[in-house]
């Protein structure tokens, strides 16, 4: 653009100056024209200069901030990775530990599962001992003790085993009078057999439910004296206590009551008050 008005300058210019006039106006404008392009190009190539420069600082700043980024991303993920794997090893050993110790608790139960049945079997296999030594002794030499209780004279000789059978069948068939005499003999006969406790146990629990407070009240203080230690010994404390407030001896009823939740205070009986209140004072 800047050529063609020059040329078109040079060709009107014999017609405006004076040819020398016009040749001298003609160098001097060819100069300038080409030291602007001399200044156009130097500023083109200054400005070319600094676009690489900045675009080439751009990128590397670019590309260290995402190189610096995927550091600490790998950093991230690599710790992360390390945590996960430690709370999973803690949560293997800690399974592992309860599992192993759920064994161990199972083994033990089971020892004194079988503990617990040779012990309940060594039982009765010693008071089977002892009635067949007791039937032996009553096969030998008669009993000479009379009943306490029930004021009946001995039957003829019976082994503690039959006995004690013949009293639980009247007493669970509702021959109440007939098992009382049967056991008061049994304890009398055989107050060293396994079973001795339980005989006198009924001998009371026949007078409480016919309501002879007095008579149970003695039947169960026998019990607690003669076999202080024995199963039956929760049961004839209660009972005791209970008869007691009914023949309204409340004070004796209460440290009854207070005996049995010492002395057995894992017993559901410990946990239970009397049948029958105390009259007030």
């Amino acid at each position: 653009m800047l050529r063609r008005l020059l040329i078109s300058v040079l060709i009107a210019s014999p017609a405006l100056f004076g040819a020398d006039k016009t040749a001298e106006t003609m160098l001097e404008l060819l100069r300038d024209v080409g030291g602007l392009q001399e200044q156009i190009k130097a500023l083109q190539k200054s400005l070319e200069g600094k676009l690489a420069d900045v675009t080439q600082a751009g990128a590397e700043q670019a590309r260290a901030a995402a190189e610096q980024s995927g550091k600490a991303m790998a950093a991230l993920n690599d710790s992360l990775q390390k945590g996960l794997q430690s709370q999973q090893d803690r949560q293997t050993r800690t399974l592992d530990a309860v599992a192993a110790l759920g064994s161990q608790m199972q083994a033990l139960s089971g020892e004194l599962s079988t503990m617990r049945q040779a012990l309940n079997d060594l039982t009765a296999a010693m008071s089977r001992l002892t009635t067949q030594v007791s039937d032996l002794a009553a096969a030998v030499k008669p009993a000479q003790a009379k009943p306490e209780f029930s004021g009946a004279q001995p039957g003829a000789d019976i082994s503690a085993t039959d006995l004690f059978a013949n009293a639980e069948a009247d007493r669970l068939g509702g021959k109440l009078d007939l098992a009382l005499q049967e056991y008061a003999e049994y304890a009398a006969k055989f107050a060293n057999t396994g079973q001795a406790p339980d005989a006198q146990y009924y001998i009371g629990s026949i007078h409480y439910s016919n309501q002879e407070w007095d008579d149970a009240v003695k039947a169960f203080n026998l019990l607690l004296q003669t076999y202080p230690d024995s199963k039956r010994a929760p049961e004839s404390l209660y009972y005791k206590a209970d008869s007691l407030a009914r023949l309204g001896r409340s004070m004796e009823a209460a440290d009854t009551l207070k005996e049995l939740r010492k002395r057995f205070p894992d017993s559901p009986l410990a946990k239970r008050g009397l049948t029958v209140k105390p009259p007030a004072l």
